[in-house]
């Protein structure tokens, strides 16, 4: 099983897990790192040679050195579980199951969601430009375990009952992973707007861009299709995506299967690469 799981694309894992390339340079591809928080990525994959190393912390390696950071552990099968579970290829899970784990617990667990109360986490968000009474007005705060140590993050609700998460120094998920919808009322507006990710929706309602409008939010643009059949009955579908080769291509689908109502509105931040980005970016100019 060691041998199919390193032989996952690092980018593709990075994928499910939210995690999109900012930019492009030949075979190595540049991120905002998942070990942390930053604006400026430097968490760079090599997709010749599937390795990766966050300039931001000085570590790097194959696809165990990350999950072993993303998961705080250096228990293999550990490890190799979380990967497995993540990443649902045939042959990975044709053989994991034959893989017992010197823990039986999840990758989170003591799980517990509540309001929006820890002044570190408003703090966080007030940081990228959040106001707390939007924070707490659509998000939520959860506490969990990992590997035997307390944490709590930001939450964001999927249709599935999984949940974003993010702090200051975590970006992640409880799983399932899936997108999720925020109607206004029960019967389908007019319109409708597309995110990649919570923040960039949050940030849309601080510069009150979607007033009166339902949203979906993708949570990963590898969750395309799973949107599709929710936005067919809208006139107009306004899509805030990044402005990369992964926003693109997701526009790209969108326009391809519904056509002349899906409306490009990444031109508002031509120039940044995301909305959150323009909004920390204007502060004062806003």
């Amino acid at each position: 099983m060691l041998k199919e799981i390193k032989n996952i694309p690092l980018a593709s894992l990075l994928s499910r897990l939210g995690h999109e390339p900012a930019r492009r340079c030949g075979d190595k591809l540049w991120y905002r790192s998942p070990l942390r928080l930053e604006n400026t990525p430097s968490f760079k994959v090599e997709t010749a040679l599937n390795c990766w190393y966050d300039f931001g912390i000085g570590k790097g390696g194959n696809i165990i050195d990350l999950a072993s950071e993303l998961y705080q552990s250096t228990d293999l099968r550990h490890l190799m579980n979380c990967i497995a579970n993540n990443y649902p290829m045939s042959s990975v899970l044709t053989v994991a199951p034959n893989v017992v784990p010197r823990h039986s617990a999840p990758s989170f667990d003591n799980i517990r969601v509540v309001p929006l109360e820890s002044q570190a986490v408003v703090a966080y968000l007030h940081g990228r430009g959040i106001p707390p009474e939007i924070s707490k007005a659509h998000c939520q705060q959860i506490h969990y375990c990992c590997r035997g140590k307390q944490y709590y993050a930001v939450a964001f609700a999927n249709e599935s009952g999984g949940y974003e998460m993010r702090n200051r120094y975590f970006k992640g998920c409880i799983a399932p992973k899936d997108i999720s919808i925020r109607r206004i009322r029960d019967d389908p507006s007019t319109g409708c707007a597309v995110f990649e990710g919570f923040i960039d929706y949050l940030s849309a309602l601080t510069l009150g861009l979607i007033n009166g409008a339902d949203a979906i939010i993708l949570n990963s643009v590898s969750n395309v299709n799973k949107a599709i059949p929710h936005l067919r009955d809208y006139t107009a579908i306004h899509c805030f995506l990044d402005n990369d080769v992964a926003g693109k291509t997701a526009l790209a689908q969108l326009t391809e299967r519904l056509g002349t109502k899906v409306i490009d509105r990444s031109t508002l931040y031509s120039g940044y690469n995301d909305l959150n980005e323009y909004l920390t970016q204007n502060l004062q100019t806003i």
